[in-house]
């Protein structure tokens, strides 16, 4: 009988590993299909360098225009439906029996049978915005299928189709490129500048204390060599790839450094989670970015990154020998097209010691305690150690906190506690933050305890309190009283001077109906469909209200006939 139960465990062992090699083998097996029926062209690829966040995904052109059928990559089902005025914009998703789910954004509409199973959950919800998960048998498709029309919802900065690939399980997105995405490639990548910067108060480089940066072209820097570095110091790119027929600057997929021909670090964009994106401010020179918009992705790592597909050497930062090294910086795209920039450094010795100053750590709580303000800083606020400056001063009849330099990243949202006193109770009253120039550049979602004022930032700079008294601005666009609506949309813009809009809602002879709300065309617009026939004058009523609690209403009259 034991020989018996070694031999079933053996057969149950060896079935298992084989159904874990299929398994393994299917998800490999996923290919994704052009979700568009033109040629595929990039406006932008995986893991490019975006504000605050990795692009998950790839943008397709879709030759300026709205409304291209959008088709199913591969056959499964609609497993998720979001939409939203920002962000995504509508958005569908489709889980794959492969194990991945891709993505289609920023869509103009959807097609009748998802527009009808959307519009059930709107109503019921009274909602435009939803974020819905149909079952596995409800809305099945075939790869090719029509599923909605490209559009430039959400936070699209022009037409486009945003498309992704997620592992279905982890909801990592992935590389589509790696799936064999029909786009060629026979461009090699750019590395435009190369920068070297100081590591600790005891570095230099080039005899300064700053980051030191070159250009460059075809493979050569174009700075006087060697270049003197002192003490511990990281190495930085800027550059960009690009795909044939597109001469869209987009972001590099995989960058390297060698010294004296051997790796030290490697970033590469194959999959990059969610929770970790906003750790692009580490990976990025966040300082030089803020002063000049241009982006150079450290082949080194700050102690905050948490980012996984990196691959370092002692955290990518150099301590040389002293004399002379080779460094070489590579940058290459999913094809193997490659890029190579190299140059030489001089090693110094240190020479000098730094004084001790008053730190904020980056893995440690910090908290700053006054009669007027309480500041909280949660564990992972800022990536690395950096000195503590914080100043209270007065703003108009308000205190004022002055918090570290804007130019500084933040990862998690830090607390700001005024204790306003009586002011706490006055109509309209927000943080804010404030700029260079002493006024208030935007509203914090302030929530009030007695006479303390909270908020939370994920920004540094100036602090203080701000009476916003304006009422949101509601103007007709097409809408005239009396008006006998048979189609179309009634539009209507809405604005708001600086706190921004917070909720909306239109009723019809005091019921909700579904309306659609655009931001950034500041436009809200209501489907006439959407609206039931009858003889008897129809009352409209649209109410607004921004994120200080200001509210603005508009009251019309129409018929369906």
């Amino acid at each position: 009988m034991p020989k018996l139960n070694k031999t079933i465990l053996a057969f149950i062992s060896s079935f298992t590993l084989i159904l874990a090699c299929l398994s393994s083998a299917s998800s490999q097996s996923f290919i994704a299909k052009n979700p568009l029926e033109i040629e595929p062209s990039l406006a932008g690829n995986y893991g490019e360098l975006r504000p605050n966040h990795f692009h998950a995904g790839i943008d397709l052109k879709t030759a300026g225009r709205e409304g291209l059928n959008v088709l199913a990559a591969g056959d499964g089902f609609v497993s998720r439906i979001k939409i939203s005025g920002y962000g995504y914009g509508k958005a569908v998703y489709i889980d794959h029996p492969e194990g991945f789910t891709t993505v289609y954004a920023h869509l103009q509409s959807l097609n009748d049978s998802i527009e009808r199973y959307v519009k059930k959950y709107q109503y019921e919800q009274e909602s435009f915005e939803i974020d819905i998960y149909p079952g596995k048998n409800d809305l099945p498709v075939k790869v090719g299928d029509v599923i909605a029309l490209s559009g430039n919802t959400g936070g699209s900065g022009g037409p486009h189709l945003h498309f992704e690939i997620r592992d279905t399980k982890s909801e990592i997105p992935r590389n589509p490129l790696l799936f064999d995405f029909p786009v060629s490639d026979s461009k090699k990548p750019v590395i435009e500048a190369i920068g070297i910067s100081p590591v600790g108060q005891q570095s230099e480089i080039a005899g300064a204390q700053k980051t030191f940066h070159a250009r460059s072209a075809y493979g050569d820097l174009k700075a006087s060599q060697p270049i003197e570095v002192r003490g511990k110091f990281g190495v930085e790119l800027s550059g960009y790839d690009s795909q044939d027929g597109s001469y869209n600057k987009n972001g590099i997929y995989k960058a390297s450094l060698l010294v004296d021909g051997i790796r030290i670090s490697t970033f590469t964009a194959d999959s990059i989670s969610f929770d970790l994106s906003r750790h692009l401010n580490a990976l990025i020179d966040y300082n030089y970015y803020y002063f000049s918009k241009t982006r150079f992705l450290r082949l080194y790592r700050l102690p905050g990154n948490k980012l996984k597909n990196l691959k370092y050497e002692n955290d990518g930062i150099l301590n040389l020998t002293a004399g002379m090294h080779e460094i070489a910086v590579i940058a290459e795209d999913v094809s193997g097209n490659k890029e190579t920039v190299t140059f030489k450094v001089n090693a110094l010795p240190v020479t000098e010691q730094s004084l001790p100053v008053e730190e904020i750590k980056w893995n440690l709580p910090f908290i700053y305690e006054s009669e007027k303000f309480n500041i909280y800083f949660p564990i992972n606020t800022v990536y690395e150690t950096i000195p503590t400056k914080i100043k209270e001063s007065q703003i108009g009849e308000f205190p004022s906190i002055s918090i570290l330099r804007q130019e500084i990243p933040v990862q998690e949202p830090f607390v700001i506690e005024i204790n306003a006193g009586v002011a706490a109770q006055k109509k309209g009253i927000v943080i804010a933050q404030f700029n260079s120039n002493g006024q208030p550049s935007r509203a914090l979602n302030t929530r009030s305890n007695g006479n303390v004022l909270s908020a939370e930032s994920r920004s540094f700079g100036v602090f203080s309190l701000y009476i916003d008294e304006k009422s949101p601005v509601i103007t007709s666009i097409n809408f005239t009283n009396d008006e006998n609506w048979t189609s179309g949309k009634m539009k209507f813009k809405v604005t708001d001077n600086f706190s921004g809009i917070n909720q909306y809602s239109v009723l019809v002879n005091e019921k909700w109906v579904l309306m659609e709300y655009e931001p950034k065309q500041e436009m809200l617009s209501i489907d006439v469909r959407e609206l039931n026939k009858s003889d008897e004058v129809q009352h409209l009523e649209l109410k607004v209200i921004d994120l200080a609690g200001n509210v603005a209403t508009f009251d019309g009259r129409f018929f369906k006939r």
